[in-house]
């Protein structure tokens, strides 16, 4: 049996449940008669055992956050004695920001070739290089959203003190103007009022 005829096997990695089936669908019209086979958390393990579209089923323990480590290395070298043809990320947004742990995991199974699925249907190759260039992208972009988010905050404490303090400036003046002691000055200086001139007649 020659290679383009030999059935592909394919890893797809259950990172996007919504698209999951779809791209099960184009995986088997792209190549017919594959074998494929998913990896999913723990807890999804009997809905995929039941969709009639997956031939194997593989499990990660329940993290909230699916990963190399998180899949041990001994679950790794089972991944990697299947010598899949094909390993697929799937996104659930087109650029894939915020899944190089999922390319990272698909790299690690260390099959011919990777692909990221989008929600849009299409797909992107990847490789270790790709999946480390993803990761420094992601770290820079949470850099940045978290130093907006503190300089938020510091602009709007900054003010609010300032506003704090103008508020106590005027209320301490407005004090100081009608105190007793500016009010007993008046008292010791009144205005000479003169007396009325009586008519001659």
């Amino acid at each position: 049996m020659t290679e383009e005829n030999r059935s592909k096997k394919i890893l797809v990695i259950r990172s996007a449940t919504r698209i999951l089936g779809q791209t099960i669908v184009s995986l088997r019209k792209e190549f017919p008669g594959c074998h494929i086979t998913v990896l999913g958390p723990q807890s999804a393990k009997e809905s995929m055992e039941q969709d009639k579209q997956i031939d194997e089923v593989l499990t990660i323990p329940d993290q909230r956050r699916m990963s190399v480590s998180s899949l041990g290395k001994e679950n790794i070298r089972r991944l990697q004695e299947k010598n899949f043809d094909l390993a697929v990320s799937l996104y659930n947004i087109d650029h894939g920001l915020g899944y190089s742990n999922i390319d990272k995991l698909a790299c690690t199974a260390k099959a011919k070739c990777a692909r990221g699925y989008n929600s849009r249907g299409t797909f992107v190759e990847i490789n270790s290089s790709t999946a480390r260039n993803k990761s420094f992208l992601e770290k820079t972009t949470y850099f940045w959203v978290t130093a907006n988010y503190i300089a938020t905050i510091t602009l709007f404490f900054v003010i609010t003190l300032a506003l704090t303090g103008e508020w106590f400036f005027r209320l301490f003046f407005r004090k100081k103007q009608g105190s007793p002691k500016a009010a007993h000055s008046v008292q010791e200086s009144p205005t000479s009022v003169p007396e009325p001139v009586k008519a001659q007649v």
